[in-house]
């Protein structure tokens, strides 16, 4: 169940079911768990992805199939001695891939997942992985050694956030077992029972950032695949309305420390293949759009998930380049900011089934 609104969506479906390019019938989950099935990996008509039902949730790898990485994990001894790695996720190869910054050399290659997406850090540099097909989040060092696994007995975890006053995990979850709206749980520790969260608008829950003062943004769509953001507090989420622009697919949602103010980035900005991130206010308000090229200069087809590094002066943006529409070999990339633009920075993902999907910063 990837984030992507790629070419081809992935349905979540009995394993009897048939679907063909285009379709937008509602399909059925199966009793037995998810089943991937494709609806074309390149639509031949050259129209953009159906949107709601459970279309709305999953990019497709080549083919629609997942292509594992069976090899053992790897991390360089020098790594732990990097004060900032990129920890980014391949959910076509199920890898999570670990690379130096700002150089983007690889530094090592953790296995093993099933479906591994969004990510985040804390403030003591570990990364938590969103490892969707294994309903967990798995916690690790900036090391990249295993510290802990979150058990997500609700949904399907796509995304997640740490709050930086309390510690608590947000975790969002696309879909409640496959057949109802999503949620956003809120866990104290690895052990503890989650406190859940909802917005009654939203079907679909996606990414997740915490605010300096403990606030909580997710972004999401309704049943229908409409763009929703949403505010949650203690007990439950709101909706906020968003006016100077429209978002059309979900995608991350940062804090801004430097410029003091919230970004939202768009998957599917002005409803074409390209990415872009918004500065917003707390009252809904859009401003200016930042635009992501791939390192040819064309559209970053799906930015599946940004997250903005605030240095003073070397600010960044590091995210992947999904490349399912251009000419361009994905990469994950590093990018200026705000400027945007063509990436200063990138490492190539040679495999064709290799899907750049979720990013985090971890900062030693």
């Amino acid at each position: 169940m990837k984030i992507s609104r790629s070419a081809a969506f992935a349905l979540y479906v009995s394993a009897a079911a048939s679907l063909s390019a285009g379709c937008s019938g509602t399909s059925q989950p199966s009793p037995l768990g998810p089943t991937f099935i494709t609806n074309e990996t390149r639509n031949v008509a050259g129209t953009l992805p159906m949107r709601g039902g459970f279309g709305a949730f999953d990019s497709v790898r080549p083919y629609g199939v997942p292509h594992p990485d069976r090899r053992k994990s790897w991390v360089s001894p020098d790594a732990k001695g990097d004060p900032r790695l990129l920890f980014a996720s391949d959910s076509g190869l199920e890898d999570v891939n670990i690379y130096s910054l700002p150089s983007m050399k690889l530094k090592g290659q953790l296995t093993g997942f099933s479906v591994p997406q969004g990510m985040c850090a804390d403030s003591a540099g570990n990364v938590y992985v969103a490892d969707t097909n294994a309903t967990q989040v798995v916690e690790y060092s900036h090391a990249g050694s295993l510290v802990a696994r979150y058990a997500d007995n609700y949904g399907f975890p796509i995304g997640c956030a740490v709050d930086p006053a309390t510690g608590n995990l947000a975790v969002t979850d696309l879909v409640n077992d496959g057949s109802g709206p999503g949620e956003v749980q809120i866990f104290s520790s690895p052990s503890a029972q989650p406190r859940i969260l909802v917005n009654p608008s939203v079907f679909y829950y996606y990414f997740a950032g915490y605010g300096p003062d403990g606030s909580l943004w997710v972004s999401g769509t309704d049943a229908n695949g409409v763009y929703m953001l949403s505010r949650c507090g203690a007990s439950s989420c709101s909706t906020i309305s968003l006016s100077g622009g429209t978002l059309y697919f979900p995608g991350a949602v940062q804090w801004d420390k430097v410029q003091n103010t919230w970004v939202v980035f768009d998957q599917l900005c002005g409803n074409t293949p390209s990415a872009c991130s918004y500065p917003v206010s707390p009252s809904g308000a859009l401003g200016k759009a930042t635009t992501y090229s791939n390192y040819k200069g064309g559209n970053d087809c799906d930015l599946i998930q940004g997250e903005i590094a605030n240095n003073g002066h070397h600010d960044y943006v590091v995210g992947g380049d999904y490349e399912y529409c251009g000419a361009a070999t994905s990469t994950f990339d590093r990018w200026t900011y705000a400027a945007g633009g063509t990436p200063t920075n990138r490492t190539l993902l040679p495999d064709v089934n290799s899907v750049p999907n979720g990013v985090a910063i971890s900062i030693k």
